[in-house]
Parts: C-alpha cells; structure tokens; sequence
C-alpha cells in the first residue's frame, strides 16, 4: 500500500538547496533543482554518505564521501550503483513523497528461519545481566543469521563528542578493546549519529586509504575487512553505536540490517534503563582520563619488561626512533635509569584489573636527551590476560609553555590572567621601582596582601624587611607602642625598650593592613609619620627619623568614610597617591581554573596525595558559586575536597555544602557585605538589566527611574 506523505513547505527550499528528512525508517534527501523537486534516499548506495550535503549540479548530486554522481530525476548512476527515488508532488504549497506503508525492517522482509531465532535472542538479550553476557549472546545467537567475526559496542561519554568502546567480543586477538576512546568531533560517524542511519563499510582498507583513522586501522590489524555499524539511540538522541565486523569483505548486506535494528532498540532501551550500570561506570572511570587526549600517545603491552603489543606512532616521534626499532623495546628499557625504581613502584600499586596510577616521570630518547611525559597506567584484561594500556603526554612543550604563561599570569605567589589581573600586574612592575605610597583596596580575601608583597619584592628595598602591621587587630593604646615602640618603664609592664614596627622596617616596607579601622587619634599619628618621616616612641621625648615605604590596604570605601567624617581627609590622600584596586574573585571567574591548578599542586605535597584534576561536573559547580568570601574562600573549599577524595579526580560529591544549596536572595545577599544599601542597589540593576536584555530605556521603566539616572548609576557602578 503506498500514501503521500507531507514533507516540507515549498517555499521552504530555494534553488539548488536540499534538506534531509526522517520518515520513519527511512531517510530521505530532498532537492529543488530546475523543473521542481527531487525525492531519493539520503544515503549513498556505497557507503552511506549524506547526499542532502552533496554539491547539486544541474539534476546531479555528487556524494561528498567520495564524489559518486547521481541523477535526481531518474535516480540512475553515473558509472555507480543505482539510487533509489521517489514520486513528488506539490500540492497546497506543500512538498509530498509518495512511499510504501511498509518498513524495510519489518517481519516480511525476513528470509524463512530467521523470525524464530530473533525472537529467542531478543528474549535473552532481556535477561542478560552484563555487557558480557550481551555480546556473548550476541555472538552465539547471530552466528548463523549475521556472518561476522567480531562485536563492539561504543558509547557517547556525557555531553562530549567522545566515543568509548565499553565492550568487545572477538574471535582475533583485540587490539581495538574496551575503553578505546576517540573524538567524532567533525567525522562522518557523527553525522551518522544525528541523522540515526546505519552505515555498511565494505572494504575497511579502502576507507582507511582515504580517511585514515586511528579506529579503522587498528580494525584492520585485527584482520577485519567489513564493517556495519547501528546507531544506538533513546527517543531520537544518540546514545553510542553497535558495530559489527568481519575478516571478509562485503559480509553485510541489507536484508540484514531490518534484524540488527531490533536489536540495537533493545540494546539501547537497556542501557538507558540502567541495566549493566556497574559495567558502563567501570568503564568510563577506568579509561575516561587515559584517552580523553587518544591523538597524543596510547601503548598496550603484557608488562614493562615485554616488547609492545601496540602504540600510536607519535610515541616513536617524540623518542626519535623507527617504529620498527620501538616495537622491539620494552616499557621498562625507555625508562631513564634514575627513575626507573620510582616507576616500578608506581606500577606496583596496580593490584587489580582497573586500577590506575597517573604520575609524571623520564623517557630517553634514541640521543639520550630525557623527554618529561605524564604516564597514565591502568591493568586491563584481553583475552583472558593482563595487560598494561598506558597513556602518555608529552610534557616538554607543556613544561616550557607553563613557564612562558606563569611568567605571565602570576606575579609572585598572585594567580591570574583575567584582564583586571593583568593591569594590576602592569601597575606594580610600574609602581614597584618609586618610593610613592599605594593603597590597596578590596574585598576581605581577595589577596591585598600579596600584592604588597609582590610591591616590596620588585622594588629597590627588596633586600630590606618588609614588616606587617593589622591596625585592625588591636586596640588604639596597643597600636601606638606596636606602631613605634616603647621606652623601659613607659607603662606598666614595659620592663625592656622595645623598637617599634616602624623601626623595624627602617630602610624597607611597611604595610599597615585594615588602615580603615583606625580611630582618629592614631590617624593623626600616622600621618605625622607620612609627612615628616618621624616618630617618638612611647615614653620618650627623642624624636626619630626612619626612611620607610607605606603600602595600605583596606576593605572599606575610604572616600566614602572621609565624607562621613570616620576617615581624615588628609591622611587619605597621603595614602591614596597610587591605588591598586583588586576586583573579587566573582569579577574575574576565568581565573578560577588556573586558581585551582595552583591549589592543586600546593596541596597535593602537604596531603601526600596525587589528585590530578577536578571534575567537569565540580568544576561547573566552582564556576557558578560567588564567593564572599573571594579567594581565600575558593582555597578552603578546595582544602575541603581534598579531606573527602581518595582518588585522582575532585568530584563535586567531594565539594562543601555550601555549593549546593539554593543561592540566597538579593537582600541575604547584600547582607553579607560591607555596604549592603549599594550592594543591593548594584544587584537590583543587573539583575533588571539581564531580564530586559541589557535594554536601558526598558530597565529604567522597570525600575522606576529616569535613563538619565539609570545612566549614571552605571557610570558610578564598581
């Protein structure tokens, strides 16, 4: 029975345009060309290739796999395999195709025999109760319905492009085996995957020759020369692909693929519904952080005193050899004899099928110069053996690439690379050489003190203390003796002189932190010091003269305290000559990443543990937090994580609490900070700005201002 079936509006395809349409099993590509519309199958007779994506010439559509040529109006091959086509019409300005009411993979297109033992193996695959058990069913229940010599299944990890092989069944020696990871980013595979098509590879040496891949070629050591390949998917999206493979050229045909589809359904079905959770877990946390970088280096060999069982080829390039002479070596023979011992004890801690160990160490190359690499080692299992399948990442452009962007996104022990972060850092290399005072300001946490450092550090008094003082930790009366010390006798308990801080730091640096907390007696003190370079120390009448550099900082808004007569206007613009602003850790969230690298590697010697990453999953959890209480906040959560992780990833399980809980409110929010009004004003704007898309007529209207006033609160905005 046929029917005429919708498709699209005419006007939806102009002139040499094409669209590609899913019609229940079928997939169709549709074209406007002179004279009207063209209806085929999207797929290429010879390998599957999306003609919708094809260059139209004329009524010919050329293949963009491998520039077959097809007629759209009769469907017949230039010097290639006929193309099927379909009746069209247009009829009320719609496009419509005229198709069979009948599915290719339905039960009549079954050749005698073959219903019955579908039936049984779908009915097993349903009581499999591991992916083993699912290829082994698979083998033995397809044996005389589906010629082939070896079973795959590969899933999509997550949201990424990445496809990981989880479980393999073959009849060869496996090469290609489980946890073999590689991106499809921008391969025909994927493609395939959108558009849910299944694609049939009749000579595996032939596409290899034309688009060379790591996947195909190690399919071809194992002796394989066809392949067909299903897409596993749940209500249209993608979740991996069942492939089948055969020693034998041409091995699948059509009439195979109708069975095979049920089959990957039911697959599909059960890998979404849980079933074979603790395989697919396992296999994704085993080989995840092994191939997540597949083009840079893979090996698999039986132990590190036995020749390679395989190796990706950049791994004789970096060591300057022959593949030849490197299938030859062992592991343990390119180990420089230094860290060989350190190696073997890493490989040591490998006491299950699994388990997996990530450190860096040496190789040599054939000159003998070292090569630093990362070594990710985990024990997997082939054919009933264990083997060592490694990773390995060439360090030496990194190490040199980490030198050039420390030099330029840090300053001293201060971390950042966000545009802020670096005028600040312009700022001090300017700064830094002069005597001039400079204030500090910023929110508590936010590194003020760092900066200081990193001041007297480049600066002409490096080799002179620097001496801190918090004004805000001490009383007025402790202050002052703290500040210029004290005379034996000066005061009750004062039984020895004492120098003061800014004794102390004559011919250095002093920093006064907190300078906003001072009371107005001990600013008045202070500023005799600035402006006449002398003191008197308590109990005496000698006066002193000392050549020291000020640097303050303080997280109040010190202009706002002056008009509010807490601050002395003349002592502010004594320490406000040159001010460093530093912006909260919210302000700059691009450096978080580069933060917690930082932390990382601080952490992981005084924990004596190996934790290598964080996360995609923590670290989104990191980047959207706002921290209050700025970096000092961002290091203690990290501290936190690596209390709770044992392993050698940070998830976001292993996070505080405080990640997870709702965000407060604005006005909570402006609680928590030290001018709550304009803290909530600011918010209240940005948040009605980010409602009216950044729409300033709209958002004064919301907020019941003028835009002249909306204007110049952003102007005046920190």
């Amino acid at each position: 029975m046929e029917r005429w079936v919708s498709l699209a509006r005419e006007s939806s395809l102009a002139q040499g345009q094409s669209k590609m349409f899913t019609l229940e099993d079928l997939q169709l590509a549709v074209f406007r060309v002179e004279g009207g519309f063209r209806v085929t199958d999207n797929s290429c007779p010879h390998q599957g290739g999306p003609l919708s994506q094809g260059e139209v010439v004329g009524e010919v559509v050329k293949c963009p796999w491998h520039d077959w040529q097809y007629n759209l109006k009769t469907g017949c091959p230039v010097m290639t395999p006929p193309l099927k086509t379909y009746p069209v019409r247009v009829r009320e300005g719609m496009i419509e195709v005229r198709v069979e009411d009948v599915s290719p993979s339905r039960e009549e297109d079954m050749e005698d025999g073959e219903k019955a033992p579908l039936d049984a193996l779908l009915e097993a695959l349903q009581v499999a109760k591991t992916l083993k058990q699912v290829t082994e069913v698979l083998a033995e229940g397809l044996r005389t319905l589906v010629p082939h010599d070896r079973i795959g299944i590969a899933l999509l990890e997550g949201e990424t492009d990445k496809l990981i092989q989880v479980q393999t069944h073959s009849t060869r020696h496996i090469l290609l085996g489980d946890g073999f990871s590689a991106s499809i980013q921008g391969s025909s595979l994927k493609r395939l995957l959108e558009k849910g098509a299944v694609r049939i590879l009749d000579d595996l040496k032939s596409i290899q020759a034309r688009r060379p891949s790591l996947w195909t070629r190690l399919l071809i050591d194992e002796g394989m020369r066809s392949n067909l390949t299903l897409p596993l998917s749940v209500q249209g999206s993608p979740i991996g692909v069942l492939f089948f493979s055969s020693t034998k050229k041409s091995a699948f045909k059509e009439r195979h693929v109708g069975m095979l589809k049920q089959i990957a359904g039911e697959i599909a079905i059960s890998i979404e519904k849980g079933h074979w959770v603790s395989d697919l877990a396992q296999s994704n946390e085993r080989y995840r952080l092994l191939f997540e970088m597949l083009h840079e280096g893979v090996f698999v060999c039986r132990s590190p005193d036995v020749a390679f069982d395989t190796f990706h080829p950049n791994l004789a390039g970096w060591l300057q050899s022959d593949v030849a002479t490197l299938k030859a070596r062992t592991l343990l023979s390119l180990i420089a004899p230094k860290a060989q011992q350190a190696f073997l004890e890493e490989v040591g801690q490998l006491e299950s099928v699994g388990a997996s160990r990530i450190f860096e160490t040496t190789l040599l190359r054939r000159d003998h110069s070292p090569l630093p690499i990362e070594l990710r080692l985990t024990l997997i299992e082939q054919q009933g053996q264990q083997s060592l399948m490694g990773f390995v990442r060439n360090l030496s452009e990194v190490k040199a690439l980490n030198e050039q962007l420390s030099q330029k996104h840090s300053l001293g022990t201060i971390v950042g690379k966000s545009a802020a972060m670096l005028a600040l850092y312009d700022l001090v290399k300017k700064v830094a050489p002069l005597p001039t005072t400079v204030l500090i300001t910023g929110e508590s946490g936010t590194g003020k003190e760092l900066f200081a450092r990193a001041i007297h550090a480049q600066s002409a008094r490096h080799d002179k203390p620097m001496i801190s003082v918090n004004c805000g930790a001490l009383s007025e009366s402790l202050l002052e003796t703290e500040w210029f010390g004290h005379e034996k006798g000066a005061f009750t308990g004062a039984v020895n002189e004492r120098r003061g801080r800014f004794e102390l730091a004559d011919g250095g640096t002093i920093f006064l932190d907190e300078i906003g907390e001072l009371s107005p007696a001990t600013q008045v003190k202070l500023l005799r010091v600035l402006q006449e370079g002398e003191f008197e120390r308590v109990g005496s009448s000698l006066t002193r003269r000392i050549d020291v550099r000020v640097i303050a900082a303080t997280h109040r808004d010190l202009q706002r305290e002056v008009a509010q007569g807490r601050f002395r206007e003349d002592l502010y613009y004594r320490l406000n000559v040159v001010q460093l602003r530093v912006p909260p850790l919210r302000a700059r969230k691009d450096d978080i990443p580069l933060l917690l690298k930082t932390f990382i590697s601080k952490l992981n010697p005084r924990t004596r543990k190996t934790i290598q990453r964080i996360s995609e999953e923590a670290l989104r959890l990191l980047l959207a937090f706002d921290y209050p209480g700025n970096v000092r906040q961002l290091e203690n959560m990290l501290e936190h994580a690596f209390v709770l992780c044992q392993g050698a990833v940070i998830e976001a399980e292993h996070l505080p609490p405080e990640l997870f809980a709702p965000k407060d409110d604005l006005v909570t929010e402006a609680l928590h900070t030290e001018n709550p009004l304009a803290t909530l004003e600011r918010k209240l704007i940005e948040k009605v700005l980010m409602l009216t898309d950044n729409n300033q007529q709209l958002a004064a209207q919301r907020l019941g201002i003028s835009r002249t006033t909306l204007w110049r609160k952003l102007k005046t905005r920190p």
